[in-house]
């Protein structure tokens, strides 16, 4: 249809009235909803998190540093008040934030008997999360005092201990040293050790009131007496000692001697589970037995033993050293299998006396 005024001109405004696509478009659009404002709290949240942890991990490591001086101080007096003595000239805390380090100046440790031990200096170290496990090291050495024999001076390239399982008993002791020297006073008692390359003790609890004994020494210099002192003469040695001790809980008491007389009163015994020692040419076994200790602390009891021993017939001097070298003229393996008995504080290889039995206290 044509336009009914086509001479006409319409206003904007009904132009605008009466366009149907753009009354559509009118009333159907509707304005984009204004976009919200970012929420910042949520960016800060981690570091907010990890300052707060971070304090908090301040606070408790000085705690634990209190607790741990304050700890020792306790002991420490409690010690004494039993006529034992833990003591130092000086002490201070480091390792923040994971380690809680101790250094001690002149630290000793005594019992009422009279053994004791002096460490010039002492640093020990355990995780703040695993206080239950302390790594110690001797860097000057060590002063072992015995109360009959004397002092004993123990140097070397290093000397360390791990104490840990304080809550069994026994707890976990592992001493290790090398390049060692043991040295006395003329006027002292020889010491058993001279030297050694490498040593090892541990002590392990077990199971049904048990626990283990484990020593180990490579490349020793020693001053034994009896049928050991036979086997080494004067070669460097190598030895190893595992044995287990019953009725452990019994081992307890004022003093070393009085803890080890009630063990014994209480059916202590010492079980050889493997003993060796080698020394040049010869070689000794201990293959099984027991051991207890008498009222004066000398071992006692029965071992049964293998003696290896190849000697120049010129230089046998022994009873052991005669029969090795009969033994090698026939063509033999200088072996001998015998019965070593512990009795009155002698010790003897069949019918030979071969010197004093060891003593414990």
């Amino acid at each position: 249809m044509s336009d009914p005024y086509p001479n006409t001109q319409r206003s904007p405004l009904s132009t605008l009235i009466f366009n149907p696509d753009w009354t559509h478009a009118f009333m159907t659009h509707t304005d984009a909803a204004p976009p919200r404002k970012v929420r910042r709290r949520g960016l800060f949240a981690p570091f907010i998190i990890t300052l707060v942890f971070a304090a908090a991990w301040c606070v408790g490591w000085f705690w634990l540093r209190t607790q741990a001086e304050q700890r020792m101080d306790v002991a420490a007096a409690s010690l004494k008040s039993r006529g034992y003595d833990l003591s130092w000239s000086a002490r201070t805390f480091s390792g923040f934030p994971f380690r809680l380090d101790v250094n001690l100046a002149d630290a000793r440790v005594a019992e009422p008997s009279g053994w004791a031990l002096r460490l010039p200096e002492l640093k020990a170290e355990a995780m703040i999360y695993g206080l239950d496990h302390w790594v110690a090291t001797a860097p000057r050495g060590a002063l072992l005092t015995r109360p009959d024999g004397g002092d004993v001076a123990i140097g070397g390239q290093a000397l360390r201990a791990s104490l840990a399982g304080l809550k069994a008993y026994p707890p976990r002791i592992s001493v290790e040293g090398a390049g060692l020297v043991f040295s006395t006073a003329p006027e002292a008692a020889p010491f058993p050790l001279r030297s050694v390359e490498t040593l090892q003790l541990h002590l392990r609890p077990g199971p049904d009131d048990q626990a283990a004994i484990l020593f180990k020494a490579d490349g020793a210099r020693v001053n034994f007496t009896g049928l050991l002192g036979r086997i080494a003469q004067e070669n460097t040695a190598s030895m190893i000692l595992d044995a287990r001790l019953s009725k452990v809980s019994a081992l307890r008491g004022g003093n070393w001697t009085d803890a080890v007389g009630k063990w014994s009163t209480s059916g202590g015994a010492i079980t050889m589970e493997n003993a060796k020692i080698t020394a040049g040419e010869a070689e000794g076994t201990a293959k099984s037995g027991a051991l207890t200790v008498d009222a004066a602390g000398r071992l006692q009891g029965k071992l049964e033993v293998v003696l290896n021993e190849r000697v120049d017939p010129r230089t046998a001097r022994t009873p052991e050293q005669i029969l090795a070298a009969a033994a090698q003229a026939l063509g033999r393996e200088p072996i001998i299998e015998a019965s070593l008995i512990l009795q009155d504080g002698r010790t003897r290889l069949g019918s030979l006396d071969t010197g004093p039995s060891p003593r414990i206290f």
